[in-house]
């Protein structure tokens, strides 16, 4: 029993780390390696990946830390971007309880799905909130790339958090 405490403290830090990594990575690399005009939204994938590999209460839970930290390093209020992740979180977690887990096609559409509803969700708040929003031409083409981005990077997430996942989830057998 001991053993399996231990266990799942090291299942959460080591998720929480990568959330944290992603989110780092994403505010200070991640615009540099941009696709079409759009960049990768690696707290989404991550996101995605996590609630799509280790549950739904998970992936919920890491979309409100992950969104946080991005509020504090963008301009505007805090809640923005934890909004938007958590719809992410959502819709992945409703497709992951009533679609076929095991295909690698459902995830990819989800993590698509998904980008899509976070930048409408960043795209309306920010309008709402009088901050500046691009033409709807050139939002649309972002939103779009960054959907594709975010699809073609969810397969590499998934081996990832699996990675991460796996030998953490193996019983431990008494001796």
């Amino acid at each position: 029993p001991r053993a399996h405490r231990l266990q799942a403290v090291m299942k959460r830090l080591g998720i929480a780390a990568l959330m944290l990594a992603t989110v780092l990575i994403q505010v200070t690399w991640a615009p540099r390696v941009t696709v079409a005009g759009a960049f990768p939204n690696l707290a989404l994938v991550a996101v995605i990946a996590v609630t799509w590999t280790v549950g739904v209460r998970t992936g919920m839970a890491l979309a409100c830390f992950a969104g946080l930290t991005l509020d504090l390093t963008a301009p505007g209020p805090l809640g923005p971007h934890a909004l938007a992740l958590q719809a992410g979180a959502y819709i992945t977690g409703f497709w992951w309880r009533n679609l076929d887990r095991d295909s690698i096609l459902h995830p990819v559409l989800a993590a698509g799905v998904s980008t899509g509803v976070y930048s409408l969700i960043l795209i309306a708040t920010d309008d709402t909130l009088g901050l500046p929003v691009p033409p709807p031409g050139v939002a649309l083409q972002l939103v779009a790339a960054a959907c594709v981005y975010n699809a073609v990077l969810m397969p590499f997430a998934l081996v990832v958090v699996r990675k991460l996942h796996a030998p953490l989830t193996r019983r431990i057998e008494p001796t």
